[in-house]
């Protein structure tokens, strides 16, 4: 192989522009069958890395001379039509057999490393390519798309055994900050790659993603009026398409006028279907790629769809739950200087994780007040979209969120995707408490594993007065930060990549994890759960490193 070159996206004026797409990851996820499949519905050039290293292995195995890798070639195979490796001319048999045991070592030595990438930029060329293997992302740094596939070690297990994978063991491929991690989950070859293509296109400006937002509204006149200049003002601010749709659920006030003054389009019900009715009939005039489902007294933030579309962009198959605050009563603006009440959700994580992930029902803090999901996965994972059974108040938007868990979802909580809720009077009655009975039991009989939920009936019983955070604990069953010796803590400034960091602390033994970010960055919770599967790394915000840094291992 011929030395190291600048990477093909990094040369200027030789050739028409080249966009290579990178697949790196775990092995056990396909990522070779997904990078051929992806290349060959794109039109593009595709080779496997992983391939010219156990070609190395096979060469250096049979001459003994681990120069000998300077003659190993990319070629056309005539068979299938894609890369083959070849060695002075001839084809290299045995990619897959014991003569290449042993491949991923040659990936720790710099030389072969650097001629391994010079090959592979060589037979790219000024082609249109997806490149797969071991530190494909970092072989061509400014891909238009750098992509780390991951799955559960379940999964990864079934493939293995089920001869799905090459017999050489391969080296994990650290996934980093700027890398998409997309898991393999439950889903066909055919819909994984599809969806692939479609970010590509994306990623090269051939179309815009877009996002839909569902506001549910009843006799909400006054509170639209408010609500609708802030989502206009966030939606100039957002580079993608965004479309507002508001539901009027049998409304006696003129709040289908005041939303049509608001730029949204109007869905008109006539007679009441209630939430998770008025959410469906929004569903079916949706267009975007993202779906976010609104309160109609929710105030949000500048950059709110920006934050959503952002966190949606970092992993597949991503539930965004928004942050809440609450409004004092008679204030409107919530920049007018006053203290907002946090949302109690935020109580709850700051005890187990701000990722969801370390929860074992993620699921039950999924409200729909302001929550987002890719439109592809919803469609899939949740066909119905809410029960329209669930009436009256409570549970309809988690038990929807219940069904996403089952087919995969991953949970971001985002205190930047927030909204300020206007004041309304929130005291549990007890009529309020036996409408949200009866959906319990709906819940319960309709999902019987999810039977857990009767364990909240103490916290919102208006007739009991406890602690909300010692119910969930009794609900749940998460472990709480200070619960566990061995958790090493690691702090991680706002500027840092800690994932590799995550990834060499599980691979030397450690048992849990847990992330102070100084960024608060949200991505880092769908991140960590790639980068170390099932391990459930705990996360945290700066503010908590002095409640943190006591604890045994923390550094």
């Amino acid at each position: 192989m011929r030395p190291a070159e600048p990477p093909v996206a990094d040369r200027a004026g030789n050739g028409p522009p080249t966009s290579v797409v990178t697949i790196d990851g775990a092995a056990g996820t396909g990522r070779t069958a997904v990078a051929a499949a992806l290349a060959a519905r794109l039109g593009w050039r595709w080779c496997s890395i992983d391939e010219l290293y156990r070609a190395c292995a096979v060469v250096c195995r049979r001459t003994g001379d681990r120069a000998s890798v300077d003659d190993i070639r990319f070629g056309a195979d005539r068979t299938s039509g894609g890369p083959r490796p070849t060695y002075r001319g001839q084809r290299i048999d045995g990619l897959h057999g014991p003569d290449a045991a042993g491949a991923g070592s040659f990936a720790d030595d710099p030389r072969v490393r650097a001629a391994v990438a010079a090959e592979v930029r060589r037979f790219v060329g000024s082609h249109d390519a997806v490149v797969e293997g071991l530190g494909a992302g970092q072989v061509f740094p400014r891909a238009v798309l750098r992509l780390h596939l991951w799955a559960s070690p379940a999964r990864r297990a079934r493939r293995h055994r089920a001869g799905l994978e090459p017999d050489a063991p391969r080296p994990e491929t650290p996934l980093r900050l700027g890398t998409v991690a997309w898991n393999r989950g439950s889903w066909s070859s055919h819909d994984t790659v599809s969806r692939l293509r479609d970010r590509v296109n994306v990623a090269l400006g051939r179309r815009r993603r877009s996002v839909s937002v569902v506001i549910p509204a009843r006799c909400s006149r006054d509170a639209l009026g408010l609500v609708l200049p802030r989502l206009a003002a966030a939606a100039a601010g957002c580079d993608s398409e965004v479309q507002i749709v508001v539901v009027d659920d049998g409304s006696t006030d003129d709040t289908a006028a005041v939303a049509a003054t608001g730029g949204a389009r109007v869905v008109s019900l006539g007679a009441s279907r209630g939430r998770s009715g008025a959410r469906n009939a929004g569903l079916q005039v949706t267009t975007g790629d993202v779906v976010v489902f609104l309160d109609s007294d929710m105030l949000v933030e500048p950059d709110f769809f920006a934050e959503h579309l952002r966190l949606h962009e970092v992993a597949n198959d991503t539930v965004v739950v928004g942050g809440r605050r609450h409004l004092p009563p008679g204030v409107t603006d919530p920049a007018d200087g006053r203290v907002l009440r946090r949302d109690s959700r935020e109580a709850l994580l700051d005890v187990y994780s701000y990722n969801m992930a370390c929860l074992a029902h993620p699921w039950s803090l999924a409200y729909g007040c302001n929550v987002s999901v890719d439109r592809w996965f919803l469609e899939r994972a949740a066909p119905t979209g809410f029960d329209e059974s669930f009436v009256g108040w409570g549970l309809e938007d988690q038990e929807l969120a219940y069904r996403l868990a089952g087919h995969g979802a991953r949970w971001a909580y985002s205190r930047a995707a927030s909204g300020a809720h206007l004041h309304h009077d929130r005291t549990m009655t007890a009529e309020r408490f036996a409408g949200w009975k009866a959906n319990l039991r709906r819940f319960v009989d309709t999902h019987e594993e999810a039977s857990a939920l009767e364990r909240l009936v103490p916290g919102m019983d208006p007739s009991r007065a406890v602690d909300y955070v010692d119910v969930y604990r009794g609900f749940d069953g998460g472990p709480a930060t200070a619960d566990e010796a061995g958790l090493l803590v690691v702090r991680v400034p706002g500027s840092d990549d800690p994932l590799p960091a995550v990834q060499d602390a599980v691979a030397n033994g450690a048992g849990a994890v847990a992330l102070v970010d100084e960024g608060d960055r949200a991505e880092l919770a769908v991140l960590a759960e790639a980068a170390a599967p099932g391990r459930g790394v705990r996360l945290y915000g700066g503010a908590d490193w002095d409640r943190l840094s006591p604890h045994p291992g923390a550094g």
